[in-house]
């Protein structure tokens, strides 16, 4: 794929301008989550077209996309920031869904390179999972909580937007991988 453009780049000027995302308003606003979980998703991507080089690519990008994360948006109780600009966290709410994607992205990061602190990181947001997100009395997942892990009374549970689809896939895919490095340790 010679004429491939590198990964996050696009020409689109609407898109993205100086390697930065814009949004429809025009802001440098962006999601943690949107990038936690496009890190694993691109790996995957790239390993169903099955091009080595693309792979390998791939695979650096995802690693560079969730260090930033680690860095900018992983909080010191183990949740996952909403939003930020280039210059600020401008949501400290932690929604459900960028929670669940953390659990992949971190442990994905960490398959990756065998950095221990994606490993740490992953089992941190699944201890925030537990802790703050699921509702032991109701069930389900609360919607989001506040940075200081208070539920929301704001959003409902489940609507067309909130369904268990992170939730589930968040599980299937931690099996898969923890099964993964299992067999690889034991070799």
């Amino acid at each position: 794929m010679d004429d491939a453009r590198p990964l996050g780049r696009t020409s689109d000027p609407r898109v993205c301008r100086d390697g930065v995302l814009r949004t429809d308003d025009g802001s440098d606003r962006f999601s943690f989550g949107h990038d936690i979980e496009g890190s694993w998703l691109i790996c995957e991507a790239a390993e169903v077209l099955g091009d080595k080089k693309l792979l390998e690519e791939a695979r650096r990008a995802a690693v560079k996309m969730v260090q930033a994360v680690y860095e900018e948006a992983f909080d010191a109780d183990g949740g996952l920031l909403y939003e930020g600009t280039s210059e600020e966290i401008i949501d400290t709410d932690k929604h459900w869904w960028p929670q669940a994607e953390a659990v992949v992205g971190f442990l994905n990061a960490y398959e990756l390179s065998g950095k221990d602190y994606f490993r740490k990181a992953a089992e941190r947001s699944w201890e925030f999972i537990e802790k703050y997100i699921v509702d032991r009395q109701h069930g389900e997942w609360y919607w989001k909580v506040s940075r200081d892990g208070t539920p929301s009374k704001d959003n409902y549970k489940v609507d067309m937007w909130k369904c268990p689809y992170h939730n589930s896939r968040t599980c299937f895919e931690v099996m898969e991988r923890l099964d993964r490095l299992s067999k690889k340790q034991a070799l």
